[in-house]
């Protein structure tokens, strides 16, 4: 039994570097690509091999050299935080006075240069939840003004039952302050029960002309000047009549009465026809007939004098 515990000792004791070591390795070439990338100026890139190293395996100096990337990337309240951090690993380490020396001189000389973002919320909902850019705001830090790196961002405030709100603000990267006011959110209910109960808009008043008005007098007018033409050509041919009649005195008379009437009839009829033609091109004109206006008619009647024009307008 012994044996078998001295056995499985040894091959703790022998697997247990192989674990570790390749952590180490890996943060180690990590750590020197990041350095090379900072003396190409590629910061973003270096930033991000510098943090996967340090989360490989973690050490002070990974994280100085992490902290004084951020900075050099404009991430100044990231930097500043990171400072912060190897202030606080190195403060009750002897051998590490150098380095605490350093990440405390870097932070305080960082924190003047910070810019802040206050988020005040005057009245929070039950429930209530804010974001910023997708990472979430805890409710310890509404109405503090905080430190924050310069950049775009989105704030969204969210509750069950209300309507979430959001809007967006830009920080500059240094030395900027900034605050937003979030609003009392408005209850999702109410706003659609007041929705289901508004009036739709009146539709708008119709402009739609018919030209049927238009038409049919453009076509009386035509009835009414051919039938000027006929009772035109009657009336002369009777009075040719009336003049070749010799004999008989009584019916040359009447003959000449009744070509009379004819024309009075036939210049009726003409007067009536232009009438319905201009009535017809005006209509036309002002782009047809409403037809919820009054309606325009001529009536042609004959008289004992003549024709006459009856109507209405």
């Amino acid at each position: 039994m012994r044996s078998r515990a001295i056995v499985i000792g040894l091959v703790l004791a022998t697997t247990a570097p192989v674990v570790a070591q390749p952590a180490g390795a890996q943060a180690e070439t990590l750590f020197r690509q990041a350095k090379d990338l900072m003396a190409k100026k590629k910061f973003a890139e270096a930033c991000d091999a510098f943090a996967a190293s340090q989360k490989l395996d973690a050490a002070i100096s990974t994280l100085l050299n992490l902290a004084d990337c951020r900075e050099k990337n404009n991430q100044l309240a990231t930097a500043w935080g990171l400072f912060l951090e190897a202030e606080r690993g190195t403060r009750t380490d002897p051998g590490a006075a150098q380095l605490h020396s350093v990440a405390l001189a870097r932070s305080q000389k960082l924190e003047a240069r910070l810019s802040t973002l206050t988020i005040n919320v005057a009245a929070p909902a039950s429930g209530l939840a804010i974001t910023r850019n997708a990472d979430a705001v805890e409710s310890g830090a509404w109405n503090h003004k905080l430190p924050i790196d310069g950049g775009s961002y989105t704030i969204v405030a969210k509750a069950p039952g209300r309507i979430d709100w959001s809007t967006k603000i830009v920080v500059a990267t240094e030395a900027d302050t900034k605050a937003i006011e979030v609003p009392a959110l408005a209850e999702a209910s109410t706003t659609v029960v007041e929705a289901a109960h508004r009036e739709p808009p009146p539709p708008p008043p119709s402009h739609h002309r018919s030209r049927a008005l238009p038409i049919a007098l453009a076509v009386g007018a035509g009835v009414l000047g051919a039938g000027a033409i006929g009772f035109e050509v009657l009336g002369r041919n009777t009075y040719d009549k009336s003049l070749a009649e010799m004999a008989d005195q009584a019916h040359r008379t009447s003959l000449w009465q009744s070509a009379n009437h004819q024309r009075y009839v036939a210049e009726g009829l003409a007067v009536a026809g232009l009438a319905s033609a201009s009535i017809a091109i005006w209509l036309f004109v002002r782009g047809g007939h409403d037809e919820a206006a009054t309606t325009t008619a001529l009536i042609p009647v004959v008289t004992p004098n003549g024709l006459a024009l009856d109507g209405r307008f």
